[in-house]
């Protein structure tokens, strides 16, 4: 799919269709990775990744897991 960029103000912004975004989650933040061969877009998501929510459970159930590797 190609589209024209759009000047908004002394940026330019690509306009995407509704369906589109809806189609891939889109909200009102994406996130944009620069690559060798241009930017790729994804849409934010919330929460956590698998290390952050690691670090998390390690730190809250330290002592359990304490216990746990006692025992």
């Amino acid at each position: 799919m190609q589209k024209r960029l759009t000047t908004i103000g002394k940026s330019r912004a690509v306009i995407l269709p509704k369906e589109l975004l809806e189609l891939y989650g889109f909200g009102d933040e994406v996130e944009i990775v620069p690559t060798e061969g241009g930017l790729i877009l994804r849409p934010v998501r919330k929460g956590l990744n698998f290390a952050e929510a690691k670090e998390k459970l390690f730190r809250e159930k330290a002592d359990l897991l304490q216990r746990l590797s006692d025992a």
